[in-house]
């Protein structure tokens, strides 16, 4: 039985939502069963109890069609999206984002533990990943814009991201595929890969982690006085300067001093508004530089303070990669470049002699032979050291 409308009365205290016209309250039954709903006396907007029904106007029909247009374009530019999204491999990441992931997977990643298959950098928030925080933010926009890292589309915010990458020509590897390849890397002494493309790769990021030890190093003696202070570009070039000709634990005296004496002369400020602590900073640094060079001082070293926690990326380039410990804070970034230099460059161009690959699980022993088997055609190379 279709809709019968039993009684229709004008309720003039009760207006139209869309014109303010006074509506019509309705009596009727359909199907046996009793209805009641407004109706509009101008435009017929539809008012149900309880929203029991959808309106049936002509202006509540065009919002529905028009949400429903919305609704399926915004459908298919989310699917467009994926589409436009290109999976890199992970030897495709330059050696700095290669060691970033592997100080966030590495502890969260564990065989025999439980893990979600995303990270979430909520996770992170008490643990020191990196030196400081600004470069761990930098670092986590650059794997988000080259579409590495992406945001999942179900998390209630922006901290849960997939990893975007193939893996032996794999989509979608597991974050354990990922996190035991990283460590073949940075942890086998290259017997099972190499994770970077050039020895000057790993040079350029060894001297962007120092630095930014550096910043840590000055952030954490300002905030025992309540003062903020961060790097800048400027910063960045005198301090990769002194790096070239001192060690870093010479660096941290020599702003150690600077600061005490800032600090005395009450010329810093609590903050860094236009890097005004920066700047003060890193011209009193070239003065004493200028001056310790000229009448050629002896700058002592300062032991890195074991109350600043060694990040995890350090702790990765530095001990397990580079085969340093704390020493290398004791010597200038040159004299320890001389030593790991050769054998840096002999495993970036070495090659199967057979087919050309790269791929090369290696038997390293300094003193006798450099055995090289490739994961692609299996062929052996011997290499006699003596």
């Amino acid at each position: 039985m279709a809709l019968q409308i039993l009684q229709k009365k004008l309720d003039e205290s009760t207006f139209c939502p869309l014109c303010q016209a006074s509506m019509f309250f309705i009596e009727a039954e359909e199907f046996d069963q009793e209805l009641y709903y407004h109706q509009c006396s101008h435009c017929e907007h539809q008012n149900y109890q309880n929203n029991a029904r959808n309106c049936h106007c002509q202006r509540c029909m065009t919002q529905r069609k028009k949400l429903m247009a919305q609704t399926k374009l915004q459908e298919q530019r989310k699917l467009q999206k994926k589409t436009d999204v290109i999976e890199k491999s992970l030897d495709q990441l330059n050696f700095m984002h290669k060691l970033f992931l592997l100080s966030l997977l590495d502890e969260h990643v564990r065989e025999g533990s439980s893990y979600a298959e995303f990270i979430d950098l909520n996770q992170f928030k008490y643990q020191t990943i990196t030196p400081n925080a600004y470069f761990q933010t930098q670092l986590l926009n650059q794997l988000i814009k080259d579409n590495v890292l992406v945001a999942k589309e179900l998390s209630d915010d922006y901290q849960q991201y997939s990893i975007n990458i193939r893996l032996d020509g794999y989509s979608e590897p597991s974050l354990f595929s990922i996190t035991q390849q990283l460590i073949y890397w940075f942890y086998e002494n290259l017997s099972l890969g190499v994770p970077f493309k050039s020895a000057e790769e790993v040079k350029n990021t060894l001297y962007a982690v120092l630095y930014q030890e550096i910043v840590q190093f000055m952030q954490y003696y300002c905030k025992t006085w309540g003062i903020l202070i961060a790097g800048n570009t400027r910063f960045q070039t005198f301090c990769y300067r002194l790096m070239d000709t001192l060690a870093p634990g010479q660096i941290f005296y020599m702003i150690q001093t600077a600061l005490e004496y800032l600090y005395k002369q009450k010329a810093l400020q609590a903050r860094n508004d236009k890097f005004i602590n920066t700047n003060i900073l890193r011209k009193t640094l070239e003065q004493y530089r200028d001056r310790s060079v000229n009448e050629k001082w002896e700058t002592p070293t300062l032991p890195r303070p074991m109350t600043i926690p060694l990040s995890k990326m350090s702790h990765i380039l530095l001990t397990h990669f580079l085969k340093f410990d704390e020493h290398i804070f004791y010597q200038p970034v040159w004299k320890m470049w001389k030593r790991i230099e050769p054998r840096l460059n002999f495993y970036s161009v070495k090659r199967c002699m057979y087919c050309g690959s790269n791929e090369l699980n290696i038997e390293y022993d300094a003193e006798s032979y450099i055995t090289m088997t490739c994961r692609h055609c299996k062929h052996q190379d011997h290499y006699f050291t003596q």
